[in-house]
């Protein structure tokens, strides 16, 4: 099981897409590095209208892809559960990236500074 989660301020509807075929989502695009978004596969995505307010959306995440900017992941993810609940972390404007507690044996969670930027 993968604990990691990212919550984000997407307004319902602003480039979020619904794939009817396949019944999986899109988030909006956001600034994260490779190492976080790969980390986050098979973790969780909140989407909210504001940092205070439960999610109004979310999922467990299936992947993730480029958008048009180099620099900002596309998270694909399916519903599989309750996503109605306010971010249990400490929010840095638009997202908030919640790690698992303790590392796994090979100690891939140490995250550096640039891994994750704030806008």
């Amino acid at each position: 099981m993968n604990d990691y989660a990212i919550h984000l301020v997407c307004k319902q509807g602003l480039n979020h897409k619904h794939d009817r075929q396949e019944n999986t989502f899109e988030s909006g695009n956001w600034v994260v590095s490779e190492h976080v978004a790969n980390d986050l596969i098979g973790g969780r995505i909140y989407l909210h209208e504001r940092q205070d307010e439960k999610a109004w959306h979310g999922g467990k995440i299936m992947g993730w892809r480029h958008s048009e900017e180099a620099s900002r992941k596309i998270f694909k993810y399916v519903v599989d559960g309750p996503f109605r609940i306010v971010c249990p972390g400490r929010w840095a404007q638009e997202k908030a990236v919640i790690k698992p507690p303790n590392p796994d044996r090979s100690g891939h969670f140490s995250w550096g500074p640039g891994d994750v930027e704030f806008h």
